[in-house]
């Protein structure tokens, strides 16, 4: 038989749950927190169902708290303004990124797929010197100018491109490295940087990202060239680390907070850690995830195009 329980006997439950809710919804940007709000969306699910199991349990109390729990976890489920713009009369190059998971060995079936995006710029990650050897090899054809970074602690990086480097080189900001290149296109230069930030499993590494998406934010907000980010940056869209870096670089997402892309299980990922950006005045088209057979990612693809009056 199903009782109503009296409000008192609610009341450390639902200060419990309304306390977890105002913790996701409000904490400030540190590392425990910031961990539990990559996954907002989820949270808010959690509430949600809680509330209509709860309510039909008649624990009144306890599901008004859970519901408000969703009330105030849901706005904070935003991001920067995505462009899909396209300039009249533009034109365009399509660019990829995939981490392809370090210990993965599919690597005849991820250089298929990589070669099937029909990109002029693949951006790869986790690359050590077994994925660096089969890439150059599988990718030399098709994508004559590359730039391998190959590391052995899943920070590897690499870009290949069918149109030429005017320059390329490798950075590094606390320890961690990304690629910059100055493509050469028809319609002038494009700067590509190629970026996988630290993963924040501990505090350490959670201020490595900050300080990487700090420094590189900064460099990217003083410059006026056209710039294309792909990379796994280890944070989402609504949190405050991406939105500064945002702020700072001007960058503007490609991909939305909806296309997710870790970890990828089957048919299904949970929270968008990898991302495509690009600079004012370029504009995305034709945006799709793809998987990555062997990778706890999936990739991503776009057409970038330039504004009409581009030369």
């Amino acid at each position: 038989m199903i009782t109503t329980t009296s409000p008192h006997r609610e009341l450390l439950p639902a200060t419990i749950v309304l306390a977890i809710a105002v913790a996701l919804a409000f904490s400030p940007d540190a590392y425990l927190p910031m961990l539990a709000r990559a996954f907002l969306l989820q949270w808010s699910a959690l509430f949600m169902v809680l509330a209509v199991l709860l309510l039909w349990r008649r624990l009144r109390w306890t599901a008004l708290s859970s519901a408000l729990g969703c009330v105030l976890i849901l706005p904070q489920y935003h991001q920067p303004a995505t462009t899909h713009d396209v300039p009249t009369g533009s034109s365009s190059f399509r660019v990829a990124h995939l981490n392809v998971f370090q210990m993965n060995e599919r690597y005849e079936e991820v250089l298929q797929r990589a070669i099937a995006s029909g990109a002029d710029v693949i951006s790869v990650q986790e690359v050590d010197n077994d994925w660096a050897d089969a890439l150059r090899v599988g990718l030399a054809s098709n994508y004559p100018h590359m730039h391998v970074e190959a590391r052995g602690n899943c920070y590897g990086i690499a870009l290949f491109s069918k149109l030429p480097f005017t320059e390329v080189r490798t950075s590094e900001v606390s320890g961690t490295p990304f690629i910059e290149a100055i493509v050469r296109t028809n319609d002038g230069p494009v700067r590509i940087l190629s970026v996988h930030a630290t993963s924040p499993i501990s505090y350490a590494h959670f201020q490595r990202r900050n300080a990487l998406l700090a420094n590189l934010g900064e460099d990217i907000g003083a410059s006026t060239m056209h710039t294309v980010l792909l990379g796994d940056l280890n944070t989402v869209h609504w949190d405050r680390a991406y939105r500064s870096f945002s702020t700072r670089s001007g960058l503007m997402p490609v991909n939305g907070q909806a296309m997710r892309t870790w970890p990828s299980i089957g048919p299904i990922a949970l929270i968008p850690l990898d991302h495509l950006m690009i600079s004012p005045g370029l504009g995305a088209s034709d945006v799709q995830r793809f998987a990555i057979p062997g990778s706890d990612h999936r990739g991503l693809v776009a057409d970038i195009h330039f504004p009409a009056n581009a030369s």
